[in-house]
């Protein structure tokens, strides 16, 4: 009997061995590989796999990391000491400031890779931004910024058109592709 990682591996195979269209809105582009969270770990060690599979079906692969978003816009934020002092202050600039920022963020690194129809860009260590800013708002912001398809690696769920960050958040809309097993 095959993994679940296995299982969820031949799931995306299927989807990106598919014809892309062209005609397609931005949310449409995207596709969530919904795994348990308890997977990660192994999600992390079959990485390439995933990439393998993607050039197998003659597509360009490229990755982005979110684990560095928050850490960085931190860093630089002029009121760091203060909001370490009073983390509840925070929270009016994780909305505004903090939102732009990741929005910023990722469209800066889509940029930097020139995106093209046949490219896809997998997202990962989106559970960096969980209890800072909603993926979907992240996502939203950046959906004209990428050609191709953009692949989230999803450690939740997903369950009548609604997608759950560590089975905790609403999330993304049905418009976006679940991969599941």
């Amino acid at each position: 009997m095959a993994s679940k990682i296995d299982q969820l591996l031949s799931a995306y195979e299927a989807v990106v061995t598919e014809p892309w269209t062209s005609y397609l809105s931005g949310q449409e582009r995207v596709w969530f590989l919904v795994y348990d969270p308890s997977e990660q770990r192994k999600i992390d060690l079959r990485f390439g796999d995933f990439e393998m599979v993607t050039k197998k079906a003659g597509k360009r692969w490229e990755s982005i990391s979110l684990k560095r978003c928050f850490p960085e816009w931190m860093a630089n934020h002029d009121y760091k000491e203060e909001y370490f002092e009073d983390p509840d202050a925070l929270v009016d600039q994780l909305e505004g400031d903090f939102k732009e920022y990741a929005i910023n963020y990722l469209a800066a690194e889509l940029e930097k890779l020139g995106t093209n129809d046949n490219t896809l860009i997998a997202i990962r260590d989106i559970s960096a931004l969980f209890g800072f800013n909603r993926v979907s708002d992240i996502l939203n912001g950046c959906s004209r910024a990428f050609k191709g398809r953009m692949l989230i690696f999803f450690p939740g769920e997903y369950d009548k058109n609604q997608y759950r960050l560590l089975d905790a958040r609403d999330g993304w809309s049905y418009l976006a592709r679940p991969i599941t097993i």
